[in-house]
């Protein structure tokens, strides 16, 4: 299985839930993105990724190699110390400019309005969430809504959501 990890802990205090996740999981065929070490802008809401150039955002950072990673994996791990409430900025910058993965069009799916998909299969969907001492079950309530909303959108399935303690939280 190829499984693309994006990794948005921004320090190295959580590497090692990290790394036993993915030595409890088996995973091998993996590419691991630290997005703390990687140049990658915010969105500039721009929309050329749809208008100018389809399927490609004009801005010219590391995101595209994530961009390029996600069609030929099967799983996409997210995974995000919980800050105030929710993921870490830095996941949400790279989920952000995820948009050029599906098309501008809208079909009706499962009753509601969602995103033509640009591929014809869609990796499914792992996160795992660092919680700290400030966690709350609503926040984790919430990320997961957020996620089952995603996965309705671009047709693929949530494998796994799972909380671990941080160090904070010790």
């Amino acid at each position: 299985m190829k499984t693309l990890i994006i990794d948005a802990c921004e320090d190295d205090r959580d590497h090692p839930v990290i790394e036993k996740i993915i030595d409890d999981q088996g995973w091998t065929d993996m590419k691991h993105f630290k997005v703390r070490d990687m140049d990658i802008h915010f969105c500039t809401g721009c929309w050329d990724c749809w208008v100018k150039t389809p399927g490609i955002c004009s801005q010219k950072d590391d995101e595209e190699m994530i961009l390029k990673s996600y069609p030929s994996s099967d799983l996409v791990v997210f995974v995000s110390p919980i800050k105030a409430g929710y993921e870490s900025y830095l996941l949400k910058k790279v989920k952000d400019r995820m948009i050029p993965l599906v098309h501008p069009y809208i079909r009706v799916y499962k009753g509601e309005q969602h995103h033509i998909q640009r591929y014809d299969k869609n990796p499914d969907i792992g996160v795992v969430l660092i919680k700290d001492k400030d966690t709350t079950d609503e926040d984790i309530l919430v990320i997961r809504q957020t996620y089952e909303r995603i996965i309705l959108n671009i047709s693929c399935e949530l494998k796994f959501l799972e909380v671990v303690d941080g160090i904070d939280s010790l």
